[in-house]
């Protein structure tokens, strides 16, 4: 019989927070033309439990429209200052190497601290980075990471412009035979746009096994359709050639709440026996579930995680704030997601 599972709580902001003692909390999120991208951390102030606050703004590689956008960010600062809250996030290229970066200093842990996460508004190669930067450093005592959901997303396109299929940097397999055996085994969280993943597939020559974790139950409703219109791409991707051996490839499709980061890492858990079996990862669905992969990668060589980078963003990617959840990764000290 498989032990049961470590508790590992997520809700919403006010409930998680009142299972441990208060903590003033270490703050890293990023300023954004949406409107949720500033409520953790309005609702951080209100309850006194803000430390420092260190904030970022993307700027995406080809802008949809930067006067639009400045507007919006403005008036998310403007609601920030309202509460007497002062933030000066700091510009940073969405595409500019990460290496040197000014940012990064943030993510230099040299004391006991309580550190927060907001990925709502975070592009993926910047979260990815700060998730496994705190799971690391045993200064991070206590590990929190946030995530708002808006009241509606936009029904066109997210994104555009996508880069090529590449590893995320710091997310790459230097040992050869893990790449190959991670190279035989893909993991797709479905959810949003699939670009790169059919060349990705169709350069292969070799056979492999893909799972798809297909987010549901998902609000508001649409983005049910959006879920299972990814993964219908990904069975095209597989059966776009009748003479490859992907042809053959029938993908299994696990359903995992939306919202639910511990299920999706339990359900990764499982699917790699224990984290044993390397896998190739593909975030494309919702950040909770990307989270979750970057979780698992951040703890081993064994899973390189693949994703197209988007150089625009939709300037109404999202509108509206409805709840903001938060997700215990790290409680005094202990790993909670730890895949030892």
């Amino acid at each position: 019989m498989n032990a049961k599972p470590p508790y590992r709580p997520w809700g919403e902001l006010s409930w998680a927070l009142g299972l441990s003692g208060p903590r003033r909390w270490r703050f890293f999120g990023c300023v954004a033309p949406e409107e949720r991208s500033i409520h953790a951390l309005i609702a951080l102030h209100r309850m006194g439990l803000l430390g420092s606050v260190e904030m970022l703004r993307i700027l995406d590689t080809c802008p949809a429209d930067p006067e639009a956008e400045g507007r919006m960010i403005g008036n998310c600062l403007a609601k920030c200052a309202a509460t007497e809250l002062t933030v000066r996030p700091m510009d940073v290229a969405l595409e500019a190497p990460l290496q040197n970066q000014a940012w990064k200093h943030i993510l230099a842990f040299e004391e006991d601290t309580s550190f927060c996460l907001d990925i709502s508004s975070l592009p993926k190669r910047f979260f990815f980075q700060a998730i496994k930067a705190a799971i690391a450093a045993p200064k991070v005592r206590d590990f929190l990471i946030l995530y708002s959901k808006p009241q509606s997303y936009a029904k066109g396109s997210l994104s555009s412009n996508h880069g090529d299929w590449a590893t995320i940097t710091g997310f790459g397999c230097e040992d050869p035979d893990n790449q190959n055996a991670a190279a035989s085994r893909l993991i797709v969280g479905a959810g949003f746009a699939v670009d790169g993943l059919h060349d990705h597939l169709a350069g292969r020559s070799g056979g492999i096994s893909v799972d798809v974790l297909i987010p549901f139950p998902a609000q508001p409703w649409h983005l049910i359709s959006r879920s299972w219109e990814s993964a219908r791409a990904i069975e095209e991707a597989l059966d776009s050639d009748p003479n490859s051996r992907l042809s053959a490839v029938k993908p299994s499709f696990h359903q995992v709440g939306a919202l639910d980061t511990s299920t999706a890492f339990e359900k990764l858990f499982t699917l790699t026996r224990n984290a044993q079996t390397p896998a190739t990862l593909a975030p494309l669905g919702p950040k909770p579930l990307s989270a979750a992969m970057c979780i698992l990668a951040s703890q081993s060589d064994h899973y390189p995680v693949y994703y197209a980078q988007p150089r625009t963003y939709a300037l109404d990617y999202s509108t509206g704030y409805e709840v903001t959840y938060a997700y215990w990764i790290k409680h005094d000290g202990i790993n909670l997601y730890s895949t030892s």
